[in-house]
């Protein structure tokens, strides 16, 4: 058999390496859609905050966590969920030294979520260095989660940018990661968080109901 002339060879080489980058290609794009139908499975799953909507107060929190809620009571349409995290300075502890801010801003247009927005604010009092992320998701409900905007701000500037516009291909999956890395934990950390304050409700109206059955109980004692 004769050895193929070297431009076979070369044009042979091209081929394999054009099949091994649409093979990169499809893993990442199927890796992708994996990672958008976590992130809408869970913005289905924390939508269900609306129903601390219908609260008209709330009796008992997590610590270090507020709620405000957006309009009133019983007109609201969303509702902003805070965690607070403080160090202090161990020189003086009455000082801070560093503090971190993480929210969850729920928006509703009737029943349906309409918007979500995270929000993170670190400050360092140690350099007086204050920066604040928010990434903005103004079509939750859509089949991709790729226009969403995040936002910075710190001490060299700020800066703003879709989603889309990182790079996800063969050499460097910047969306991939960041979904996996961070947006699907922060979610799960929230949802986590509302879990846990829907269920202190429940359990504070628990807790009412029996004192109040047991007050009527006493009453027929006289």
């Amino acid at each position: 058999m004769e050895p193929l002339p070297k431009y076979r060879h070369l044009a042979l080489l091209s081929l394999f390496l054009l099949s091994v980058n649409l093979f990169a290609e499809v893993d990442i794009t199927e890796k992708e859609n994996r990672l958008n139908k976590e992130i809408l499975s869970l913005y289905r799953d924390i939508a269900k905050a609306r129903d601390l909507l219908s609260y008209e107060q709330l009796s008992s929190l997590p610590a270090n966590t507020t709620i405000q809620f957006i309009g009133t009571y019983p007109n609201r349409t969303g509702l902003r969920i805070r965690k607070f995290k403080v160090d202090p300075d161990p020189q003086n502890k009455n000082r801070i030294k560093h503090s971190e801010e993480k929210s969850i801003l729920l928006e509703f247009n009737g029943s349906v979520l309409s918007k979500v927005e995270i929000q993170i604010t670190t400050e360092d009092t140690e350099i007086e260095q204050k920066t604040r992320t928010k990434i903005i998701d103004t079509t939750p409900l859509d089949d991709s989660v790729n226009d969403m905007v995040i936002q910075f701000s710190g001490i060299d500037g700020s800066d703003s940018f879709p989603l889309s516009s990182l790079r996800n291909d063969s050499v460097k999956q910047e969306r991939n990661d960041f979904k996996k890395d961070f947006y699907i934990k922060f979610l799960l950390d929230f949802h986590s968080q509302l879990t846990s304050i829907t269920s202190l409700q429940k359990t504070s109206g628990n807790r009412n109901q029996k004192k109040m059955f047991k007050q009527l109980n006493q009453s027929l004692g006289y």
